[in-house]
């Protein structure tokens, strides 16, 4: 089977940001890459890019708007693919226009690389019945517009709540066992998938393994440092972590 996408070397892997108006350090760094002609031609977006975006909820949408344009922009530019995380989902109305979006029932997006086949997804997958249920539940278009509707009517209260819930969030930490665990979900998809690599955001763990013949990279969250995931990186690595500086003088990117 032909692979659904050919990546770049330099391209740049961006997961978890969650942008919100309260934490807005994405759009200032493409802001800055884009002033500086710093960015790559292609740009993939890992997911959970906002911390809150539905595309059937304009109450979303409205709150992220020049993260939004900007992004749009951006896309018109250079090639963006936008793998949907489990807190930005339904969003082909928003970016489908200048962008690819693939939906979580559409990965992995299966890349060729360097003569290798990598598998790309958000990286929210076997996780149990119970959470496929919740994540088909929060993608019903019902439930998002009941959710629109309910936050119109309460003057904003119920998006107000989410927010708080999530920035009370402490994302940035060490899961422990990841190994082991991420371990039995590389031996599933080894033998589900004909791949060499694997590369995904969601887990916040910012690290690179081997497992056997595959190579496991679970991408540096944006919203833990700053860090963007650029391909092509030491011969002992696949993706090298970089950061975009602002500093006078600076050409704009530190590794």
């Amino acid at each position: 089977m032909s692979p659904d996408l050919r990546l770049r070397e330099g391209a740049w892997l961006i997961a978890d940001a969650h942008y919100a108006p309260a934490r807005p350090q994405l759009y200032h760094t493409l802001l800055l890459a884009r002033n500086k002609g710093l960015l790559p031609d292609q740009i993939i977006l890992f997911g959970d890019i906002f911390d809150l975006l539905f595309g059937d909820a304009p109450v979303s949408i409205e709150p992220n708007r020049k993260m939004v344009d900007l992004l749009i922009e951006i896309a018109r530019e250079r090639e963006v693919i936008y793998l949907e995380g489990n807190h930005d989902f339904g969003l082909a109305p928003l970016f489908g226009d200048v962008m690819r979006v693939v939906p979580r029932t559409a990965q992995p997006l299966i890349a060729e690389w360097a003569g290798k086949r990598w598998g790309l997804h958000h990286g929210d997958l076997l996780e149990g019945k119970g959470y496929e249920l919740y994540t088909a539940l929060i993608r019903s278009r019902g439930v998002v517009r009941g959710l629109n509707i309910l936050d119109r009517l309460t003057g904003g209260s119920v998006m107000k709540r989410l927010n708080r819930y999530n920035l009370g969030k402490q994302p940035c930490r060490k899961i422990v066992r990841f190994y082991e665990k991420q371990k039995q979900k590389m031996d599933i998809l080894m033998r589900k998938y004909e791949i060499d690599g694997w590369i995904e955001g969601h887990s916040h763990q910012d690290i690179q393994w081997e497992y056997g013949n595959i190579m496991y990279v679970n991408l540096p969250a944006f919203m833990c440092g700053g860090g963007i995931g650029r391909l092509g990186g030491r011969e002992e690595t696949v993706v090298e972590r970089i950061t975009m500086r602002e500093e006078k003088g600076s050409h704009g990117v530190e590794k």
